[in-house]
């Protein structure tokens, strides 16, 4: 077991570069997965600060005005056109609505539009004009039914909106838990640093005579490879027990009552096999720390972004989705898509799972084989 002592030697006395990579990475993971768990799930209406200026005070407008106030924060003021022009230019208003006298008879009862004035470039006006349009489009449906103006604005205040429920087909309450962000971007963090650790390790096997006095040893090429294979395994399954006891500092609770821990934790760890067998084959071909710099950013960046890391995988076109079925990483977020959207792992939603858990294994097989081959290759 000299090669394996060698490498803990090699990974021993760079502890404090390791974990400063792995300081910066488990950042930016955290991070980005701050950033999609905020804006996950908040499709609500928008409220805008509206300015009403009513030059008619009877009960049609007050209807109108009141039926803005249900989505919006509205503002009563003057008719001034200095001072509505600086509130508006100052942001303190995103809409200013002009009620006309004889609203009722001019707007309900006639065809004249009421006067608007918005924010040039924006979307809050379309949005409150199409309230305002809506408002009276319902005015005009009860007058034309013999409704005065008053019975009118009684009747548009009862109007009840439209309620919306969700049906759960996943059985996951249509919600998106926060520790499935975190599992989504493990990939460019496992990617990342397994790369520069065994990449610098490797590089650290290149110095000087020790690949001439190891060619000449009587430990094999591939034995060699395989106790480097087994240290490497080893600094991996410390990476993964940190980025285990993380996720359950951080989310314990919620993720143990979901059900679906041990998925998850088998399918990050099936992950960071199938990382490390390809961290360990670039760490066998790269010959400089440069040219580890470079294959390192494209490697995890660039299965980041086709493989559903940084972008969701619903926003990918078909063409970059049939490219990333080449790549571990795509199956490994179609699992963790999986787990996310279903609330019980069962069935078919079972076979699919254990079917990209495989799919994993087979690429991680494949890294080793090639490493395998390429090591006795350069022996």
């Amino acid at each position: 077991m000299a090669v394996f002592k060698a490498y803990m030697k090699i990974a021993k006395r760079n502890t404090n570069k390791i974990l400063l990579y792995l300081v910066i990475f488990f950042t930016i993971t955290v991070m980005f997965q701050g950033f999609a768990g905020n804006d996950a799930d908040t499709y609500k209406a928008q409220s805008i600060p509206v300015g009403i200026v009513d030059e008619d005070g009877g009960e049609a407008a007050k209807g109108l005005i009141s039926y803005i106030g249900r989505t919006n924060e509205t503002i009563l003021m003057e008719d001034d056109t200095e001072a509505l022009q600086e509130d508006l230019f100052y942001r303190n208003v995103g809409y200013i609505v002009r009620i006309p006298d004889h609203f009722a008879d001019r707007c309900i009862f006639g065809e004249e539009s009421v006067k608007v004035t918005s924010v040039p470039g924006t979307y809050a006006g379309y949005y409150v004009e199409q309230q305002i349009n809506s408002y009276i489009s319902y005015a005009r449906s009860y007058a034309a039914a013999g409704f005065t103006e008053a019975e009118i604005a009684s009747a548009m205040s009862d109007r009840e909106e439209a309620e919306v429920n969700l049906v759960d087909f996943g059985g996951n309450a249509g919600t998106t838990p926060a520790y499935s962000f975190y599992y989504r971007y493990l990939p460019y963090l496992c990617l990342s640093l397994l790369c520069y650790v065994i990449g610098y390790i490797l590089i650290g096997f290149r110095r000087g005579s020790l690949p001439q006095r190891m060619l000449a040893s009587a430990v094999s090429a591939r034995r060699q490879s395989i106790e480097g294979l087994a240290a490497s395994f080893v600094l991996a399954l410390a990476l993964w027990g940190f980025l285990t006891i993380s996720v359950g500092v951080m989310y314990g609770q919620e993720l143990s009552r979901s059900g679906k821990m041990f998925w998850y934790m088998a399918n990050s760890l099936i992950m960071m096999l199938s990382s490390l067998s390809l961290a360990y084959l670039i760490g066998m071909l790269i010959k400089s720390v440069n040219a580890l710099n470079g294959i390192v950013n494209i490697i995890s960046l660039g299965m980041s972004f086709v493989c559903g890391v940084f972008v969701e995988m619903d926003l990918l076109s078909s063409g970059v989705k049939k490219v990333a079925q080449f790549l571990p990483v795509y199956w490994y977020e179609t699992v963790n898509n999986l787990l996310t959207e279903h609330g019980s792992i069962t069935g078919g939603i079972r076979l699919q799972v254990l079917s990209g858990i495989g799919i994993q294994i087979v690429f991680a097989a494949a890294f080793v084989s090639i490493t395998l081959v390429v090591a006795k290759r350069k022996a």
